[in-house]
C-alpha cells in the first residue's frame, strides 16, 4: 500500500471512537496498525512528514524491526485511543532513540491515556530496550506535563530549542507565538571518549556535564585549532518544513566548514525558514573553531547533547547551538525544575547577546514585543 493509497483509506473510514471507555497501554501489535494511522490522520491529516504511521504495512515492519517500539493505549472495545514512540530519528548515533509522539485521541483527551502510556514506557521500556543506548525528548515548554514525566524517570534537561515548534501545531490550545522546547537526555550505557569544550560556550557545557556520570576525557577546543587544509566537513541537513526549521549535523569538522555553514544559513532563510540548528561534534579538536565560527555568524548556545553522534563521525557528543532566521514571537516558556530553568536562562541570554554583537535575529515573547 502506498501513501496516498493509506490516507485514502484513512479518510474514508475516518469516525468518532466510543468515548468513556476503560483504557490500558501495551506493547504494539500488528492489528493495531490501522488505529495508530487513524489517530495520526485525525492530529496532522496528511501532513505528517514520515510514512510509517500511515501505511500499516510499513508501521508493522518498522516495530519488528527495532527502528521503531510503538506503544498503545486500547479501548475496552480494542479500538487504539493513544500511542507513543520510541523510535530513530535525527541522532546520528542510531543507538540513541526519540521518546515522544504521545498522541492520544480527542475524545480520551481527558483520561489517563497519555499517563498509561507513558508507565508502560517507564515499567517496560526505559533502560530495557536492546541496541538502545539513550533517549532524548522534546518537551514542549507551554505546558509542564511533559517536563513532569520525563524528569521523574532520569531524563536531564540539557538544551533548549527556542521557538522549535510553530504555532498552529497546538491549534485550539491558546498559543500564541512559536512553542520552545526543552532538551532532554536519559543515559542508560554511556560510551567513553574526548570532549574538546569550545572556549566560547565553556561555561555553559560544563554547568550542564555533570547531570550524567559520563566517563570524558575533557579538553580545550580552542578557538584557532583550525582544521587541517584537506579535512572535509561532513554535513547531514534535514529540512523540517512544516516546523519552518533546518538541522543540520556536522558529524565532522572540514577546512570549508565556515562557507559550508553560511551557505546552509543562507540558503535556510531564502526556503522561508524561521530557524536554523547544528549539531557539532564535541570529539573533533576543531570544536571549539566550529562554534567560533558560528557565534561570529549570530548563531547562540542550544545545549549540550551527550551520545548525539555516539561512534559515528568525531562523537560522541554535540553541542547545539541555533540561529532565528527572522524576529519570531515566542509562547511562553514555562519550567518544571531549576535545572530546566537554568538551561533556558543560558539560552536566552547567549540568543540576546547574538542580537547585541551581530544584530542577529532574536524571538521576543508573545505580547512583549
Amino acid at each position: 500500500m502506498t501513501r496516498a493509497e493509506a490516507i485514502a483509506a484513512l479518510r474514508a473510514s475516518a469516525h468518532d471512537l466510543v468515548p468513556g471507555q476503560k483504557v490500558q497501554a501495551g506493547a504494539f501489535r500488528p492489528e493495531d496498525a490501522p488505529g495508530v494511522g487513524r489517530l495520526f490522520f485525525q492530529i496532522y491529516g496528511e501532513d505528517y512528514p514520515v510514512d510509517d504511521p500511515y501505511v500499516p504495512e510499513l508501521l508493522s515492519e518498522a516495530n519488528q524491526s527495532g527502528r521503531i517500539h510503538t506503544i498503545v493505549a486500547r479501548a475496552a472495545d480494542g479500538s487504539v485511543v493513544g500511542q507513543a514512540g520510541i523510535y530513530q530519528s535525527s541522532p546520528p548515533n542510531r543507538r540513541m532513540y526519540e521518546y515522544g509522539q504521545i498522541l492520544v485521541d480527542k475524545a480520551y483527551r481527558n483520561s489517563f491515556a497519555a499517563f498509561r502510556l507513558h508507565k508502560f514506557a517507564e515499567q517496560h521500556m526505559f533502560g530495557k530496550l536492546p541496541n538502545v543506548d539513550a533517549l532524548f525528548g522534546e518537551a514542549v515548554c507551554h505546558h509542564l506535563v511533559t517536563q513532569k514525566m520525563s524528569r521523574n524517570c532520569d531524563f536531564f534537561e540539557c538544551g533548549l530549542e527556542v521557538g522549535l515548534m510553530p504555532e498552529v501545531v497546538y491549534a485550539g490550545e491558546g498559543v500564541a507565538g512559536r512553542v520552545s522546547c526543552l532538551l532532554h537526555v536519559r543515559v542508560d550505557h554511556d560510551r567513553q571518549g574526548d570532549l574538546f569544550v569550545p572556549e566560547c560556550w565553556d561555561a555553559q557545557v560544563r554547568s550542564i556535564l555533570p547531570s550524567w556520570p559520563l566517563k570524558r576525557s575533557l579538553k580545550q577546543g580552542a578557538a584557532g585549532h583550525a582544521p587541517a587544509e584537506d579535512a572535509v566537513t561532513d554535513m547531514a541537513v534535514q529540512q523540517f518544513s512544516f516546523a519552518g526549521v533546518t538541522r543540520c549535523n556536522v558529524a565532522e569538522v572540514g577546512a570549508q566548514f565556515a562557507e559550508r555553514a553560511a551557505q546552509e544559513i543562507r540558503e535556510s532563510g531564502e526556503l522561508g525558514h524561521d530557524l536554523i540548528q547544528f549539531y557539532l561534534p564535541l570529539g573533533s579538536p576543531s570544536a571549539g573553531f566550529a562554534a567560533e565560527v558560528l557565534r561570529q555568524a549570530g548563531c547562540f548556545f542550544g545545549g549540550f547533547a551527550p551520545l548525539w553522534f555516539g561512534s559515528a563521525g568525531q562523537g560522541p557528543d554535540a553541542l547545539l547551538v541555533q540561529r532565528f532566521l527572522r524576529p519570531v514571537a515566542l509562547a511562553p516558556i514555562l519550567t518544571q525544575s531549576e535545572a530546566g530553568a537554568a538551561v533556558v536562562r543560558m539560552a536566552r541570554a547567549d540568543m540576546e547577546r547574538a542580537g547585541r554583537e551581530f544584530g542577529a535575529p532574536v524571538g521576543v515573547l508573545a505580547g512583549q514585543a
